[in-house]
C-alpha cells in the first residue's frame, strides 16, 4: 500500500470516527436554544420550559435566544446557518411553509417533537357572539369589518384564520404583529377583535374574563378546557393543531440528534416539566425520526394546498 494510499484511508477512517466521537463528548458547553418570537408567547414559554429541563438532562447550560421577525424565518435561518454540532438548536412551531424561495428543510432538521397545543379562536368584548355559528354569521355580515390578530405572516395563527375563512365563507382582515406578546396586547385594546391564539398566550386571559373562547383549532379537546368545542364540530374536517419540535442546522452528526431526542424523552417522563407545561397549556407529544419527518410533509402539502385555495402567494 502506498503512503499516499494510507494517509487517504486514516483521513477517511477519522472523518468517520468524528460524528461518533462528537456524540461521546456532546454537550460539553454550553447550548444556544433560538426560539424565533418575541418572550411571552407559546413558543417562548414551552421552549423555555422544556430548555431548563433538557439542560439539566444534559449537564449544560440551554440558555435562550430570542430571534423573532419574519414569521419565524429570522431565527430559523440564523440556525440554519450556524455550526452543524449541536451548540445551536432551534425551538418552534413546525415549520410548514416554503416563503420567499425559502424551504426551512433546506436549513434545519426536526429532530424531535416535544409538545402539542391548541390554538383557539378568542374574541374581545366588543363581539357579541357566544358561539361559533353566532361568529360565523356576525363575521359574514361584515366582510372585511372584523381584525384577526396574528404573531407575523404565515404563523400557525394566521394559517388558522386563512383555513377558517375558506371553510366558514367569511373574510377576516389578518393584522400581522411581531410575535403572539405584541397580538394580545392589540385584542386588548380592540386593534383586532379576534385571534386564533396559543392556548397557553391566553389562557389567563380566558380565565380572567378577558377574551371570550370560542372553540379549539385542533381536532380534538383540550385538556386544559375540555368544555370547549373543537372547530370541526361546526366546520366538518377543519383541523389546525400546533406541535412544537427541536431542531438542529441541517447536517448535524446523526450521533448527536440521536442524543438530542434521547434526552428530549427524558425531560416528558419529568412530573414537574409535565405539571408545568399542563398548568400552561401544552400537552406532551414525542415523535422523531421517520414518524416525524412523515407528519412534517403531511403539513407542507396541508398548507401549501390551503394557500393556494385561498389565492395567497408566498413570493
Amino acid at each position: 500500500m502506498t503512503m499516499k494510499r494510507r494517509v487517504f484511508m486514516a483521513g477517511a477512517a477519522a472523518g468517520l470516527a468524528a460524528p461518533a466521537a462528537l456524540a461521546n463528548t456532546w454537550p460539553n458547553r454550553p447550548i444556544r436554544l433560538v426560539i424565533p418570537f418575541p418572550p411571552g408567547g407559546g413558543t417562548d414559554i414551552c421552549g423555555r420550559i422544556l430548555g431548563a429541563k433538557l439542560g439539566e438532562v444534559l449537564g449544560q447550560p440551554v440558555v435562550v435566544d430570542n430571534r423573532p421577525g419574519a414569521g419565524s424565518i429570522i431565527g430559523v435561518r440564523a440556525v440554519g446557518q450556524s455550526p452543524a454540532d449541536g451548540y445551536t438548536l432551534l425551538f418552534n412551531g413546525t415549520a410548514s411553509i416554503v416563503k420567499d424561495g425559502f424551504d426551512p428543510r433546506t436549513a434545519i432538521h426536526h429532530v424531535a417533537r416535544a409538545a402539542i397545543t391548541h390554538n383557539i379562536l378568542v374574541v374581545n368584548r366588543t363581539v357579541p357572539s357566544t358561539t361559533v355559528p353566532e361568529f360565523i354569521a356576525y363575521l359574514r355580515a361584515r366582510p372585511g369589518q372584523v381584525n384577526h390578530g396574528t404573531a407575523g405572516p404565515l404563523t400557525s395563527q394566521h394559517l388558522s384564520a386563512v383555513m377558517f375563512d375558506l371553510m366558514a365563507g367569511t373574510q377576516m382582515e389578518n393584522v400581522h404583529y411581531r410575535g403572539t406578546g405584541p397580538s394580545i396586547a392589540g385584542i386588548l385594546g380592540n386593534e383586532v377583535q379576534v385571534m386564533f391564539a396559543s392556548l397557553s398566550a391566553v389562557l389567563a386571559l380566558v380565565q380572567d374574563g378577558q377574551v371570550r373562547p370560542l372553540a379549539t383549532a385542533s381536532s380534538r379537546k383540550s385538556a386544559t378546557l375540555p368544555d370547549l368545542p373543537t372547530m370541526s364540530e361546526f366546520l366538518p374536517d377543519y383541523a389546525a393543531e400546533l406541535s412544537y419540535s427541536f431542531s438542529t442546522p441541517l447536517g448535524t452528526p446523526a450521533p448527536v440528534e440521536r442524543t438530542l431526542a434521547q434526552a428530549v424523552q427524558r425531560v416528558l417522563s419529568d412530573p414537574a416539566t409535565l405539571t408545568a407545561m399542563a398548568s400552561n397549556g401544552f400537552e406532551p407529544y414525542f415523535a422523531s425520526g421517520a414518524p416525524l419527518t412523515a407528519a412534517i410533509e403531511r403539513d407542507m402539502a396541508l398548507w401549501a394546498d390551503v394557500l393556494r385555495r385561498a389565492g395567497i402567494k408566498l413570493d
